[in-house]
């Protein structure tokens, strides 16, 4: 072998031949980098030892903590973090528990600090697709150094179910609620955080939502806390209408399937089995699988996405309990504190004229709402819409006059 070599080397070709090896390596190096890259954005990561619940709960009040760590890397500039696992409340008021990061500037402050709690947009279903237990676990925040600059605890949960084992019950308004004012609470206990009682939420996509419900479920849920705000990006005002929208869309495929996993998982009678076709459930579960929070893996399923029409045996729409669940689950409940809705008008997903929609509602029944059109922006238009909602919410701080544009 190594006589071989040598000839090799002795060659008047061997330069070309070295030549031709080193690129030969520096392919093959580049593919491994590749492979290894796409992997990383294509596999959400696992949760640690962290996000598994004690058995039994220990029996203390909606927001206690049950354990945190801080979280140092990734840290905005100027900021203190953790992660945390607090107790919350499901849709029968029997304890869970949840996950979520809290963000605040370096160290204590004599004066009570304000709260943003923020409600993120879909990222799935499993504990897989939560974003606490992310390298980035603020992927999901807009400006949030912007919010630490202004000196708000930010406040992120992850909903139950992801991150915590279990299916996320997606789009269930109410556990949703719970779960961001039980994170609230939970702020209120880090000492070195010194968040006060007043706060605003405010989300995005299914967090916009999210902060609805949480607007009109604060003053119940937890009286101690002070709303000052309510601020919805995109947010699913009206399931019915959105679910009639994305029949025929591969997009709603996935979406809409959240939607029917989820509520499988949390309701009694509504069967899976009952309304997608049996030659079409293996790939139903494929589909619903990946986490936004690594959308690489959606790739391998884009070509044998369906449109929740092809999958389903039934007209969903007019089919028991999922007809009634699509009502249960849309936030029309009164608010009492000022709104604020952003909408891009390019939104395949929600069209934006149910906000405008929903707007007009609310300002009929005499709500105080600001109403943002973002023309030419897309559904993910967290970042298009999160400096002006971010002035905005400065302003509920300081009780400047909440702006509207409902009809006098």
């Amino acid at each position: 072998m190594y006589a071989r070599i040598a000839r090799i080397w002795q060659s008047p070709n061997r330069w070309i031949l070295l030549l031709a090896a080193t690129i030969t390596v520096g392919i093959i190096g580049a593919v491994v980098t590749f492979l290894v890259k796409y992997h990383q954005a294509a596999t959400p990561q696992t949760p640690s030892a962290f996000y598994m619940p004690p058995q039994p709960l220990p029996p203390d009040q909606p927001g206690s903590i049950i354990r945190k760590e801080t979280l140092p890397s990734n840290l905005p500039e100027g900021a203190q973090a953790w992660r945390v696992m607090y107790l919350s409340t499901d849709l029968e008021g029997n304890p869970i528990a949840v996950t979520g990061t809290i963000v605040a500037p370096d160290g204590t402050s004599v004066k009570p600090r304000n709260i943003i709690a923020w409600a993120h947009g879909t990222t799935g279903i499993r504990p897989e697709c939560g974003v606490s237990h992310t390298s980035d676990p603020y992927q999901q925040t807009p400006v949030i150094e912007r919010m630490l600059a202004q000196g708000f605890v930010v406040v992120i949960t992850d909903y139950l179910g992801l991150g915590t084992p279990g299916v996320h019950p997606y789009m269930v308004g109410q556990v949703a609620a719970q779960n961001v004012l039980d994170s609230v609470r939970a702020a209120r206990q880090i000492v070195e955080v010194s968040a006060g009682d007043k706060f605003v939420v405010w989300g995005a996509s299914q967090g916009g939502t999210s902060a609805l419900w949480t607007g009109q479920m604060a003053k119940v849920y937890a009286p101690e806390l002070k709303l000052l705000g309510v601020a919805a990006s995109a947010p699913a005002t009206n399931l019915r209408k959105i679910a009639e929208f994305n029949l025929d869309k591969q997009a709603g495929g996935i979406f809409l399937g959240y939607v029917f996993a989820a509520w499988a998982a949390v309701y009694p009678g509504a069967d899976l089995d009952a309304i997608i076709k049996p030659d079409g459930r293996a790939n139903f579960d494929q589909m619903i699988k990946p986490c936004f929070t690594a959308p690489a893996g959606f790739l391998p399923i884009i070509k044998t996405l369906r449109a929740p029409a092809q999958y389903l045996s039934v007209d969903i729409l007019k089919t028991e309990p999922w007809s009634t669940l699509f009502e249960k689950n849309t936030p029309r409940g009164r608010i009492e504190v000022p709104i604020v809705i952003a909408h891009g008008t390019a939104d395949s997903l929600i069209p934006v004229k149910l906000s405008e929609a929903e707007a007009e509602r609310r300002c009929k029944a005499g709500e105080d709402v600001q109403f943002a059109r973002y023309p030419g922006s897309t559904h993910d238009a967290r970042e298009d819409t999160a400096v002006y909602i971010l002035g905005w919410t400065v302003d509920r701080f300081v009780g400047r006059p909440a702006p509207s544009n409902c009809p006098n």
